[in-house]
This record gives structure tokens, C-alpha cells and sequence, in this order.
């Protein structure tokens, strides 16, 4: 099933780039895709990102830049977020600046979002240019825009969002709905257990069809989806609460403790209680 096509700036005959402000109660599952690359800087609340076969986390002040027709979507916690979540969104095209032989460099970069890049940590004046270009139009926009992609280009501290480029591109010549359904009913009930067999009807599969359906269109398993987005949740447990192993556990829709150490350990290369511990002193 494929991502919902989004138009970008095709839909803007008087620019060159699409700027505009998301200022909402919480950012719901809109799993989506579009030919342009897209900026994005979230400066309002928190909650999980899905780029790719990716899930992790995004905090206030991650900025992300996302590469043409990679499938992606941002989930807010609503219960944890203020009144209003805000985020920044600036989308334009691979080859808006081919014609200057000055702007070369801002290939790699391009290339480099086809496997997403996170940016934290990012300067004050960095986020101000991401402000100036939403609410500056014309000329001074486009410039200012071009100058935040020469400041991002010196930015050390980015990572790769995926390990390579996202290649299911078969994803993008299906329906929407299915994949919609299944990731919104994961988002929804991941603190309880979902058997395959109710995924399957929720998506008119057999058992085995839709396991094999799901992994050839998301990259994964229905079951390592499932812990990723159950273990992206601990972590955010785990960093923002005082609940106990166990209660983050039962909270998260695993069975027991030993099964949540066991993948936690598994997937992240250390226990919950240490990851709790080393982001503690981070902070103190």
C-alpha cells in the first residue's frame, strides 16, 4: 500500500518553494510522500516520527530533512504536548538551484535526505532562518532559504535517518488505505497485544497474505514494526516519567519485564534501567 501523494509547490504557479506554519491541538497519522524535498523544524511539542521503515522520536527544535518521495509522517503526544503543537515546513525541488555551478555542493546533501537526516541541537540562528523564510516571501525568501541550506551543509551533529536509500518504490503505486489503517491501528493500540489475525481482517487479508503484504511494503516484519513502535514509546517513558521497568512495560504492551529487557537489549544495545541512567547525567 502506498503513502497519500501530496502536492507541493506544483500547486503554487507564482513560486518556486512551498513555506508554511502547522499550528495545531496535535499532529495526527498522515502518512504521506511528495516529489520535493521537505525541511521541517518542530518548535512545539513532541512525539514520534516514521520516515521510512524508521521509528524513533522528535523533540522541540529537531529539524529534518526529508528527501524526495520518501514516505514519512509525524505523530504528536497529545497528552504530553501544549495547547498547540507547532511545526515549520519548507518544501522545494532537487533541482531548484541546478543552474548555479555555486550550489553544487548542495547535491550530496540532496542525495544524502534520500535516507533522511535529523539535525539536533540546532543554532538560534538557524532556527531563525527556518522563521524568516515562513513568513518572508519572494526574493528574500528564496535567498534566505538558500543561505540555511549553505549553513546546514557545515552542520556536524546530523545522522542518517535510514541505514540507505528507501527503495520500496512499489509502494507508491498502490492504494492508500490499507497501509493507512494498519499504521494508525498500531499508533492506537500498541499497549495491548494485537494478534496477526486482527490486523489481517482490519485490512482484508489472510493471515499470511498480510504478513507478507506488510513486509514488502513497510521493510519489516508486522511483529518488528509492532516492538519498534512499542520500544520507541518506552524510551519516551522512560526519559519523561518515574514509572518503574515494569509499569513502563505493561504500559508499552509487553508481557513482562524479561521480554522488554530482552528486545531492549536486543535492538538498542543496552537495558532500559542504564539508558535511563545515562540520559539522567546527560541532563544533570
Amino acid at each position: 500500500m502506498k503513502p497519500k501523494l501530496e502536492l507541493g509547490i506544483s500547486n503554487l504557479p507564482d513560486a518556486s518553494f512551498k513555506a508554511f506554519r502547522l499550528h495545531q491541538p496535535a499532529f495526527r497519522s498522515h502518512w504521506h510522500y511528495h516529489p520535493e524535498l521537505e525541511l521541517v523544524l518542530f518548535t512545539k511539542g513532541r512525539g514520534m516520527r516514521f520516515i521510512g521503515d524508521d521509528v524513533s522520536l522528535y523533540n522541540e527544535g529537531d529539524l529534518f530533512l526529508i528527501g524526495k518521495n520518501l514516505p514519512h509522517t509525524f505523530v504528536s503526544y497529545e497528552s504530553e504536548t501544549p495547547a498547540q503543537v507547532e511545526a515549520l515546513c519548507i518544501q522545494f525541488s532537487g533541482t531548484l538551484f541546478d543552474s548555479f555551478v555555486e550550489c553544487a555542493p548542495l547535491k550530496s546533501l540532496f542525495l544524502e535526505a534520500e535516507r533522511g537526516i535529523a539535525f539536533q541541537n540546532l543554532a538560534v540562528d538557524s532556527i531563525e532562518k527556518v522563521r524568516n523564510i515562513v513568513s518572508t516571501t519572494g526574493l528574500k525568501g528564496l535567498l534566505t532559504l538558500l543561505d540555511l541550506l549553505d549553513s546546514i551543509l557545515a552542520i556536524p551533529d546530523r545522522t542518517s535517518v535510514l541505514t540507505q536509500p528507501y527503495q520500496r518504490h512499489a509502494v507508491l503505486s498502490d492504494a492508500n488505505t490499507r497501509i493507512q489503517t494498519a499504521i494508525d491501528h498500531i499508533n492506537t493500540h500498541y499497549s495491548r497485544p494485537i494478534p496477526v489475525q486482527e490486523m489481517a481482517g482490519i485490512c482484508h487479508f489472510s493471515p499470511n497474505a498480510f504478513c507478507r503484504w506488510f513486509k514488502q511494503h513497510m521493510g519489516l516484519t508486522f511483529v518488528d514494526y509492532l516492538n519498534k513502535v512499542r520500544l520507541t514509546n518506552v524510551c519516551q517513558l522512560l526519559l519523561s516519567t518515574d514509572y518503574g521497568i515494569g509499569q513502563i512495560a505493561l504500559r508499552t504492551g509487553f508481557e513482562n519485564i524479561s521480554t522488554l529487557n530482552r528486545l531492549f537489549q536486543q535492538k538498542l544495545g543496552t537495558s532500559p534501567s542504564k539508558h535511563r541512567e545515562q540520559h539522567e547525567r546527560i541532563l544533570s
